[in-house]
């Protein structure tokens, strides 16, 4: 999840605080983050929203 990493920061976004904007607990977000989780559908959904950015873009 570098990608998504990446542009989280970009935008100035704690992975707190995107958690809760999307729903979830920071350590299960950390997790996804950091590929010790696989992100469901849902949530990169959900994440994708949020930073204003495709699934593409998430995956990459």
């Amino acid at each position: 999840m570098t990608s998504i990493k990446k542009i989280r920061k970009k935008r100035g976004i704690s992975q707190r605080e995107l958690a809760k904007r999307i729903g979830i607990s920071a350590p299960r977000y950390n997790q996804y983050e950091n590929n010790k989780r696989s992100l469901p559908p849902k949530i990169a959904l959900l994440i994708a929203k949020e930073l204003n950015i495709t699934l593409e873009d998430i995956y990459k």
